[in-house]
């Protein structure tokens, strides 16, 4: 994950290109009209002064361009340019030069470069003067995308320097990044960083995209962990150091590196949080994973989705809070299209001896759909398990109901066994059931005739006696005959 900071060094790539061909227009001038203060006797170079009379039309055009009268300064150059051909290549030269700056003050670019190269190609002009000059033509190659050129330009320029700049480097480096040259692009992108007198945050971003390209992982992480520490509060870069370390599989890191991030008040993006929650249980820290969660959910930075809520009874789960995750997976459930979270619900509610509740999540998971095979044949077979729990001694009704679910789940291969033997187990029950209700019959008749007989011969003795008999004996005694 490279975020793509092209625009922004290359806009300041160009702003240098502005820059330096001001300079060097007030460079010419001075060289043009004082040509005698620039020693290059010293350089073994013949002195050359301009001609008086273009010397005070140019030096009336500078003024004009200080005071930002770019358009004054043109007409004046114009009407100069129309006077070249009896000037002296030097004048010529100066003059071309001069304009070419005009040109890039009013982001005439193409004009500037025609003026440079005129310039140049007059071969009059001391070789400091024509150097720069060429080094300017380079940058406005740069900024006109014509990045062929720009590199042969700077190629050039740079055998004729003895010290090359940071700026050169770096301009170098994202003309061979434009040409999709990564690999010529990453030299000049170091000596650019290794040369740089201050820590200029284009050229590490180059760095780091053309490490990007290359697959120098390694580079990468070291330059990234200099860059969040100069830049802390840029997040891409933190984020693009723990993409990093997960490549690396380097987990622990990359978790260290999104807390920072995150403790720093830089993490704000839901997508970002819910990463760092999940780094978390990948550690074995889902308690912490699932108080960031239920926290960020409660300010509002993270929906209360069924995906995100999802997450959090998962992170509950891990942390053993299962009591606590069962709400929000009833949440989730709620709120999800299908019935695999209503499935996992039951599956949750039933471990948790919540029979009434798993068979209503059961029930809710098998009525919604959205279970693969696996799932239906389980989301039956626990459906059974619940109803035959919530079943009490004698209530039939609640076990065949649970005999309802297992037959469900004997059509599926892989619950096929299982259900059966539950099926069997129940009809055993059912069948023991119903021997002991005949035993209990059979012993409360036996019971009852002997109560019988022994009323019976009571009453016999109570006749034999002469005694009084009660109504009931008499009737009993009739009864016998």
């Amino acid at each position: 994950m490279v975020m793509n900071t092209i625009g922004s060094w290359r806009a300041g790539a160009c702003g240098a290109a502005l820059a330096v061909a001001v300079l060097c227009g007030a460079g010419a001038l001075s060289s043009v009209a004082h040509a005698q203060d620039q020693s290059p006797q010293a350089r073994g170079e013949t002195v050359q002064s301009l001609d008086p009379r273009v010397a005070k039309q140019l030096l009336a055009a500078y003024e004009k361009l200080e005071a930002e009268n770019f358009k004054g300064a043109l007409a004046d150059l114009n009407r100069l340019v129309q006077q070249a051909g009896d000037m002296k290549p030097f004048d010529r030269a100066s003059v071309y030069q001069i304009r070419g700056q005009a040109h890039v003050n009013v982001d005439r670019v193409d004009l500037a470069l025609n003026d440079f190269k005129a310039a140049l190609a007059e071969n009059a002009l001391p070789a400091e003067a024509s150097l720069q000059l060429r080094y300017n033509v380079a940058q406005l190659q740069f900024q006109q995308e014509n990045y062929k050129e720009a590199i042969r330009g700077l190629t050039e320029w740079m055998r004729a320097t003895d010290n090359p700049g940071a700026n050169a480097w770096f301009l170098l480096a994202a003309a061979y990044y434009y040409e999709n040259d990564f690999k010529n692009a990453r030299v000049p992108a170091e000596r650019a960083l290794q040369l740089s007198e201050s820590r200029e945050r284009r050229q590490f971003d180059l760095a780091n995209m053309i490490y990007s390209e290359l697959g120098l992982a390694d580079k990468r992480t070291r330059l990234l962990s200099i860059m969040v520490s100069l830049w802390p509060d840029e997040l891409s870069y933190w984020k693009q150091l723990a993409a990093l370390y997960m490549q690396e599989e380097r987990s622990k890191d990359a978790l260290s590196t999104l807390e920072l991030a995150y403790n720093s008040g830089l993490i704000k993006e839901p997508s970002d949080i819910l990463s760092l929650a999940q780094l978390y249980s990948v550690h074995n820290n889902p308690h912490r994973g699932a108080n960031l969660l239920a926290r960020e959910m409660k300010n509002g930075r993270v929906a209360r989705n069924v995906n995100n809520l999802e997450l959090l009874s998962q992170l509950l789960s891990q942390a053993r809070e299962h009591r606590a995750a069962i709400p929000v997976l009833q949440e989730a459930a709620a709120l999800s299209d299908t019935g695999v979270l209503a499935y996992r619900l039951g599956q949750v509610l039933l471990a948790d001896e919540q029979n009434e509740a798993a068979e209503k999540a059961l029930t809710n998971a098998l009525q919604k759909g959205g279970l693969d095979e696996k799932q239906r044949a389980n989301a039956w077979m626990l459906l059974g398990t619940a109803r035959f729990n919530e079943a009490g001694p004698g209530e039939r009704e609640q076990r065949a109901l649970a005999d309802k679910a297992f037959a469900s789940a004997a059509e599926f291969a892989a619950t096929r066994k299982q259900a059966n033997g539950w099926r069997d187990y129940i009809k055993a029950i059912n069948d023991t059931e119903d021997r002991q209700a005949r035993l209990e019959r059979e012993q409360a008749a036996m019971l009852a005739e002997a109560a019988r007989e022994r009323e019976l011969s009571a009453c016999r003795s109570l006749q034999i006696a002469g005694r009084t008999l009660s109504e009931e004996c008499r009737a009993r005694l009739d009864d016998e005959g």
